[in-house]
């Protein structure tokens, strides 16, 4: 068995914030997984000089990340070489898979010679920058164009702030994107032609918003099944109240035609998601409506992308907030029935299936094999 060492250089560094999780719970958790992946470690353990005082947000992280490993703390300056002993410097924050496989050898502590030594604000500086980068790797690989280009950056400006603080959660930011519904709602049923406008700005930011507590929760190892279906059903409830309330703003200033069109696209939406639903509790599966983004997905082309992109959800967003503030908040109405009955019955379609058929038994189940093949169980699902 191995004892991993994690040198950390001074205890400000192991105790600060890495996107949203303290240096040295994080690099532990590392540890953690490279052992869960083969490794055969039985101990880590976290030096700094003269010994440390971890914080209680960095021992409370160590807890929920490492719970089956036997963490200790040491004066970093009372170690010695032994057999069995992997020395590992802590601020590299090495990823489990390289842990894996280092060489199980004993290997010397880090040395660092005064004129080389980095200073404190040099290491803090480094460790912000990989929180950074920690954060912009949530991004999914499926964002639509104006998530990737506009909605993101806003939402990870927004997760670095927030991670900065303990007792912050994804949930936390599920109930601004939440709250931001409620306020769109109030605006658009009683707001007037004013009203109007400022509910569409408000649905953009609820957009923009539920990015972060996906973000949060990727980066933080807190995705799960229950976050993942408050998210899309947050989402759901925006939606249906955004289109609701402008179908009625409309209607109670005599622009009826055009509110038609919304109550019939809110219809037609109403009866995919029930659909939808239907589908989830009987494979036990998160709550999703990306039908139409994983039909097409299953034998892309340049136009099926471009029909991705175009519905979903960070696009139509920004287009219908873009068209009200332009003063064509008829037409989107229009133009937003005939895009739910395409997207009704291309989910449909789908559900429709024959389990053994392509994927469309896990299509909304949220579960897939992985890369190699593995039928195991699926990581939780990510949010938005």
């Amino acid at each position: 068995m191995t004892c991993i060492v994690l040198h950390f250089s001074h205890e400000n560094a192991a105790n600060y914030p890495v996107a949203g999780i303290p240096a040295a719970a994080r690099a532990v958790h590392q540890v953690a997984l490279a052992a869960n992946e083969g490794q055969q470690v039985d101990r880590c353990v976290v030096a700094v000089p003269g010994g440390w005082a971890p914080s209680q947000w960095c021992r409370a992280e160590l807890a929920r990340l490492a719970p089956h490993l036997d963490v200790h703390l040491a004066d970093g300056g009372g170690i010695r070489t032994a057999a069995g002993m992997l020395h590992i410097s802590g601020e590299e924050l090495i990823p489990a898979r390289t842990i894996a496989g280092l060489p199980l050898q004993p290997s010397p502590p880090p040395t660092v010679t005064t004129d080389a030594a980095p200073s404190l604000e040099g290491m803090l500086r480094d460790l912000r920058l990989k929180g950074d980068a920690i954060i912009a790797a949530t991004a999914k690989p499926g964002d639509g164009i104006v998530s990737r280009h506009f909605n993101r950056p806003i939402s990870r400006l927004i997760s670095r702030t927030l991670l900065r603080f303990p007792g912050v959660r994804p949930s936390h930011a599920t109930m601004a994107a939440a709250i931001l519904g409620i306020a769109m709602a109030a605006c658009l049923f009683a707001g007037g032609k004013q009203g109007l406008v400022i509910g569409a700005v408000l649905f953009q930011l609820a957009s923009i918003v539920d990015g972060v507590d996906g973000e949060m929760a990727r980066a933080t190892y807190r995705s799960s099944h229950r976050g993942a279906m408050l998210d899309s059903m947050t989402d759901a409830a925006t939606n249906l109240s955004f289109f609701a309330g402008v179908s009625f703003n409309l209607w109670s200033r005599g622009q009826h035609l055009p509110a038609a069109a919304g109550a019939t696209g809110l219809v037609l939406l109403s009866v995919g998601l029930l659909l939808i639903g239907r589908q989830a509790r009987r494979t036990q599966g998160p709550f999703t409506f990306d039908a139409v983004k994983e039909h097409f997905a299953a034998n892309p082309s340049r136009l099926k992308q471009w029909l991705t992109w175009l519905t979903m959800r960070d696009f139509y967003a920004a287009a219908a907030a873009i068209a009200v503030i332009g003063g064509f908040a008829s037409q989107m109405l229009v133009l937003f029935a005939a895009a739910v009955a395409v997207w009704l019955a291309v989910s449909m379609t789908v559900l429709a299936r024959p389990a053994g058929s392509s994927n469309a038994a896990r299509l909304l189940s949220g579960t897939s094999a992985d890369a190699s093949g593995s039928s195991g169980p699926p990581p939780p699902p990510s949010r938005s």
